[in-house]
């Protein structure tokens, strides 16, 4: 561009451009957002490449996988009511009762393991009356 005697840009040097070096000017503009935008894209992927974080430090990346895969796992695990947790220990002390009696005795202990099994019975009909 041209300049007069004092170093400022004239009038007649901005409107004496031609069309055609304003295109030209257009396209190397054009030009150099591309490879800016190229450039940003390929910064990018190097960023978002898993592959090479994993190669960099594989003991990191199984450490935050398993911890993600518990996490996962625990959110996805149904939880027990506690309704269940009562009938598991009631049918736990169940097992125990009857596996004790069966190997203390052999003559009245059928008579033991009905009067257990009826009364856990009425146990576990009267808790879920209770929860219901």
């Amino acid at each position: 561009m041209a300049t007069d005697t004092h170093g400022s840009l004239s009038i007649r040097s901005l409107t004496e451009r031609s069309s055609e070096e304003i295109r030209q000017d257009i396209a190397k503009g054009e030009e150099s957002v591309t490879q800016a935008m190229d450039q940003i894209g390929e910064r990018i992927k190097e960023k978002l490449d898993w592959r090479q974080y994993v190669m960099e430090s594989p003991y990191v990346a199984v450490g935050i996988v398993a911890g993600l895969g518990f996490l996962a796992s625990r959110m996805l695990m149904p939880r027990t009511t506690p309704m269940e947790r009562i009938m598991g220990s009631v049918a736990e002390e169940v097992r125990y009762s009857l596996d004790h009696m069966r190997n203390s005795s052999q003559g009245p202990g059928l008579l033991k393991v009905a009067l257990l099994g009826a009364s856990t019975k009425a146990v576990a009909n009267w808790l879920k009356k209770q929860t219901s």
